[in-house]
């Protein structure tokens, strides 16, 4: 792998200030407290007794109703019992999207912490399993059933029906930053190197896995705890439509394999324990189907081919910034999967297959 990763300092939007969260929301407030994320910036505002959160956000070619469709999803869920933190609406100003949503329950114990880093304890990584699996059960009977267009950040592996070169094609004709990104450079047989094999092996079975709404990007600072139990969900902006293994596989992704470390040359910087816990309570509140425990290896290599180049395609198109662009291609898109062919990535899915099997059967 080319580089190490992205980091809690790696952040081009600056913090919404009360001038600004003013006008968006056409009221003097009070700032509370100010986040920055990869991707947007979030501000906590107090106003008339009541307080909630302000989310910039750049369109990078979506449709508002693609947000509008997420915010249904998220409140869907809110009315169905999850505790999803729920969307009040979206704003336009200069240029950018304000997401005004409620304050989540709970305590916000992930603050700070950022992607690929791991939960503070084994009650935490069951709670966030048996709520992923509950989240999906609630989100059974809602509808339109559609992932979301190919603009913004997609988690889906739809894809993988395809070659690897034809199905990143499809991506860059979509987007032009990927095409301007990709332009002039020899890419093809690498990327097909790195994924040839897993799309052969998952593309036929798509058909046999559920489709249920996903959270799609279930990590640690998306999730608030109270008594060691999921108190709030937040961060929906990635949320999409395809089969329920991908949410958990990326649930997987994002909080037992430490990217940042393994790029930077821990090659062994995974936590397998974790991720049998995670499975484990997943499967007990919802139990996986013989398709899905054989497939969910394969599913956690892909889940990061649509979703890093929406990365190349954020990080070229809107910041600009080659270093970040290279990050997203070299390192997230290709790297991370290259890695799996490696001896420790072989034997992290060994271990993952085993963990599988022994799941008890439904």
């Amino acid at each position: 792998m080319v580089q190490s990763g992205m980091g809690v300092s790696d952040r081009h939007w600056g913090p919404i200030q009360p001038a600004e969260a003013a006008a968006v929301l056409g009221r003097p407030v009070e700032i509370v407290s100010q986040h920055l994320r990869w991707l947007f910036a979030v501000a906590r505002c107090r106003f008339d007794g009541r307080e909630l959160i302000l989310k910039r956000q750049p369109p990078m070619g979506r449709t508002p109703e693609q947000v509008r469709w997420q915010h249904r999803l998220t409140n869907h869920l809110a009315d169905s019992g999850v505790p999803a933190a729920r969307a009040r609406g979206l704003r336009q100003r200069d240029g950018l999207w304000y997401e005004v949503l409620d304050v989540a329950s709970g305590a916000d114990t992930y603050a700070g912490v950022d992607t690929w880093e791991p939960f503070f304890s084994d009650a935490h990584v069951d709670a966030a399993g048996r709520m992923l699996a509950r989240l999906h059960r609630a989100g059974e009977g809602f509808e339109p059933r559609r992932p979301q267009p190919q603009a913004g950040f997609v988690v889906q592996i739809e894809l993988c029906r395809l070659s690897p070169v034809a199905a990143a094609e499809v991506m860059r004709d979509a987007r032009p930053a990927v095409a301007e990104y990709l332009d002039g450079r020899r890419w093809r047989d690498r990327l097909d190197a790195a994924y040839r094999d897993v799309f052969a092996r998952l593309g036929p079975r798509l058909g046999d896995l559920e489709r249920r709404p996903l959270h799609g990007d279930w990590q640690t600072n998306n999730l608030f705890f109270a008594d060691d139990e999921v108190s709030g969900i937040i961060d929906f902006h990635q949320a999409d439509f395809g089969p329920r293994l991908l949410d958990l596989a990326v649930a997987i992704e994002r909080n037992c394999f430490f990217w940042n470390r393994i790029s930077a040359g821990e090659v062994e910087a995974f936590d397998l324990r974790a991720a049998g816990l995670l499975v484990a309570a997943y499967h007990g509140e919802s139990p996986l189907s013989d398709a899905e425990r054989a497939l969910l290896p394969d599913v956690l290599e892909v889940c990061q081919f649509e979703y890093g180049i929406s990365f190349l395609d954020y990080y070229w198109g809107i910041e600009r910034d080659r270093e970040k662009a290279a990050w997203a291609w070299e390192t997230f898109v290709l790297g991370h999967a290259e890695w799996w062919q490696t001896p420790p990535g072989r034997r992290a899915r060994a271990a993952l297959e085993s963990l599988c099997t022994g799941l008890p059967k439904s």
